[in-house]
């Protein structure tokens, strides 16, 4: 299975998002993953995210939100990650504010994968200190190190 640090690069790592509703902020992480390479039909995926959002929100509580999608035209998993430090509207179910956004699209025929990844990340983003230390970070690499080292340290 990938790891999170797997996942994420520098080139899908967005510090300031610019959006101020839910759904730009969707957009502007669907962005970053197709100017990266790494999807080739963002129109598909953005509405196929929106449509999931409307079934129930991916906003998570204590500030994260993890839009998920398994899609047709995704050949492989791939993730991004936004970051509005003033925090943004995403109907979280603490109705808080989000502040840290990982966007995961992954291929259909992989469900138990997805589950896993979806799990191993909420279980990092469990610690207070780690969701911390991503708000502090100032550059796309120190957010790659900080995840490698909780990653490292969860074993």
């Amino acid at each position: 299975m990938n790891t999170v640090s797997e996942l994420l690069d520098a080139r899908t790592i967005k510090l300031e998002l610019e959006a101020r509703k839910k759904n730009e902020a969707l957009q502007e992480l669907i962005e970053l993953l197709h100017r990266a390479g790494k999807i080739q039909d963002p129109e598909a995926a953005l509405a196929g995210l929106i449509a999931r959002e409307k079934l129930t929100s991916t906003g998570i509580g204590s500030g994260i939100a993890i839009p998920h999608l398994l899609a047709e035209q995704a050949e492989e998993t791939v993730m991004a990650f936004g970051r509005k430090r003033e925090g943004l509207r995403f109907d979280s179910v603490d109705n808080q504010p989000v502040t840290l956004i990982f966007l995961i699209v992954g291929p259909k025929h992989q469900e138990y994968a997805h589950l896993r990844l979806l799990s191993r990340l909420s279980r990092l983003l469990h610690d207070e200190s780690f969701r911390q230390a991503l708000l502090e970070a100032e550059t796309a690499e120190e957010i790659l190190r900080i995840v490698t080292q909780e990653e490292q340290r969860e074993g």
